[in-house]
């Protein structure tokens, strides 16, 4: 057994023994967590490298893409403005022409002037020339066969529909430059091959390409869609030459797997892992490389990365964490040290006062102690006089729901019997009658009575039909909604028949479901008998009650209740089902029924029941799964 005198070692002792123990379970759990997710971290550290590295190769080759444009774009632009000055300077001769000679020479002469001085005009290194149209855009110079006549036609009829420019792929690629010539009646204009300007940008854009570098180490190279090495700075010796055939050390046809990935994905390019010698080294490594389709060349530009330059980088990333961790493992140590020590001189201090305050504490205990045991005496008491209260109150609500429950029964039975009472006492009259006159004879009495008894037996019948029904159900059991509510129906259908109520009734579906059917019947009933007395008590005219039979969306069991009675105030519709609440008046309500109605449903059944007001009056909905 624990003794009091060794209270103070164990105060003095635990919390360093605790530290030493926490430390040594931290330390061991982080190291073993550590070693455990190291190689997780190191797969997921290469993933997120080698992304990083992906979407530097994508980036490069979109720069290059993009500087590629600009210079394409540029090309274009200088070209177009040449054009139009090449233009405007033979508009302007013809302009001067045409006013120094118009009023001396016809128009004829003055057009075979204009084509004299066109014949003396030429451009350049033969990359275009000077072109006339008629009015109707045919060519009237130059005369002589241009080989491409057709391509320059297409070009000029594109050129007269838009502002001027127009380019043409048909023969030998060309732009062109169209400006009316009005005193004339013709237009004139000017032509450039493109393939000229573009080889020469071609030759730069190489060039540049071959130059490029981007960080460690990084280049591109060129081939064309047919295989042919057009730039690469450590292959200079075969520019220009075919690789169709070329192979990396797996034996793999590599160029070939370049052009067609880059083809296939001529929108957003494609990663191609293969293996290939760094330049100046001997063995081969792993690299991973982007190739792309810069579309107005038909060239396939690619750029990678070596395997091994990724390894390296994940290396030094995991000395790094191991360094971390070693880091984090000496200051566990070095805190844990100075917390043992800081907590064995606190504990030191602490146990100095704990035998001062322990006989203190044992005076305190005992007074405590006696009145604990007061106070769960006091409470014991009270709580089985609430219990007790609680039960008494439940009993009152169900021996008034019952009593309620009986004067409607009550009410629906006298209902039942008021027709056949009448008609038995009709065949006593008939019977007095008849012996007044002496013509009751055997036959006559014996019809009689065949009719009386079976009044009777109906009579009886409506007994054991209202015993049954109250009879409740001791355990569950599987039921058809339907003929529960046509057992409600029935009872029901003397008292609405003779108060003038319609009953309509609408059944979409007949759900079976589990629980107590006389209790459930019971409640249809009561929702019945409350519209009832609504519709009554407001004196509706032309009273109706409707109840549908069918399933909820989700599949559940749903009976809806309404009348035409104008419904329940929105303030009293939360209210509805509290025990003592009655929108009817006093002598025609008890306020238990529909919280019994409630109870069974909801506790009883793991149903709900809900109201609400629709378009002529209440809604109760019941349903149950």
């Amino acid at each position: 057994m624990f003794k009091e005198k060794h209270l103070a070692k164990l105060i003095f002792l635990t919390p360093i023994v605790t530290i030493g123990l926490l430390t040594l379970f931290t330390l061991s759990f982080f190291i073993s967590m550590e070693r455990a997710n190291l190689n997780v971290e190191s797969k997921a550290l290469e993933q997120k490298l080698l992304h990083q590295q992906k979407t530097v190769l994508v980036n490069e080759i979109q720069k290059v893409f993009q500087y590629f444009e600009y210079h394409l774009s540029m090309m274009h632009r200088t070209i177009d403005l040449e054009l139009k000055d090449r233009v405007d300077d033979v508009h302007m001769m013809g302009i001067n022409l045409f006013a120094k000679g118009s009023q001396s020479k016809s128009l004829q002469v003055l057009r075979q002037e204009l084509l004299l001085m066109l014949s003396s005009l030429h451009v350049s290194g033969h990359r275009g020339y000077y072109f006339v149209l008629d009015a109707k855009g045919n060519i009237l110079y130059p005369l002589e066969e241009l080989g491409d006549r057709i391509g320059l036609q297409s070009a000029v009829h594109e050129a007269l529909k838009h502002e001027g420019y127009a380019t043409s792929e048909v023969g030998r690629p060309r732009r062109v430059y169209v400006k009316p010539l009005v005193p004339y009646g013709w237009s004139i204009g000017a032509a450039e091959y493109l393939d000229i300007a573009t080889s020469r940008l071609k030759d730069e854009m190489i060039s540049w390409s071959e130059s490029l570098r981007y960080g460690e180490g990084g280049y591109m190279w060129i081939h064309n869609t047919t295989h042919t090495l057009l730039a690469h700075p450590f292959r200079e010796e075969s520019i220009g030459k075919d690789d169709t055939l070329l192979k990396d050390q797996a034996g793999n046809t590599i160029i070939q797997t370049f052009v067609k990935k880059a083809l296939e994905q001529e929108d957003q390019g494609a990663f191609v892992e293969y293996f290939w010698r760094k330049p100046y080294e001997e063995t081969p490594s792993k690299k991973i490389s982007y190739v792309a389709q810069f579309k107005p060349w038909h060239w396939v530009v690619g750029t990678g990365v070596y395997g091994d330059d990724v390894q390296k980088e994940i290396a030094l990333k995991k000395e790094e964490m191991k360094a971390k961790m070693d880091r984090y493992i000496f200051g566990v140590i070095v805190i844990a040290l100075v917390s043992m020590l800081c907590v064995g001189f606190l504990s030191y201090l602490v146990t100095k006062q704990i035998n001062r305050a322990l006989e203190s504490y044992r005076e305190r205990v005992r007074h405590k102690t006696e009145a604990l045991k007061e106070f769960n005496a006091t409470l014991r008491f009270k709580i089985n006089k609430a219990l007790e209260e609680s039960k008494q109150k439940d009993m009152a609500l169900l021996q008034q729901s019952r009593l309620a429950q009986m004067g409607e029964m009550l009410s629906i039975i006298a209902h039942q019997w008021r027709q056949p009472l009448s008609e038995v006492s009709g065949i006593f009259m008939e019977l007095e009658t008849a012996s007044k006159f002496g013509k009751a004879d055997t036959k006559l009495i014996h019809e009689s009575a065949k009719e009386a008894d079976k009044l009777l037996s109906y009579m009886s019948r409506t007994i054991d039909d209202f015993r049954h029904f109250f009879k409740p159900s001791k355990a569950k059991e599987s039921f058809w909604i339907q003929k529960a509510c046509e057992e409600a129906f029935s009872l029901a259908q003397a008292v609405l028949k003779n108060s003038h109520i319609a009953l309509h009734v609408k059944i979409f579906d007949s759900p079976k479901i589990e629980g107590y059917p006389n209790e459930y019947a019971q409640v249809i009933l009561n929702l019945i008998l409350n519209a009832k007395d609504i519709l009554i008590e407001r004196k509706v005219p032309e009273p109706q009650i409707w109840v549908e039979i069918g399933r909820t969306p989700e599949g559940n069991a749903l009976v809806c209740v309404m009348d035409n009675g104008g419904g329940i105030k929105e303030s009293n519709l939360k209210m509805v089902f509290e025990p003592y609440f009655s929108t009817k008046k006093a002598s025609k309500g008890s306020g238990l029924g529909l919280y019994m109605a409630k109870m069974i449903i909801e506790q009883n059944m793991g149903g709900k029941i809900e109201v609400e007001n629709d378009i002529f009056g209440a809604k109760f909905r019941v349903e149950v799964s």
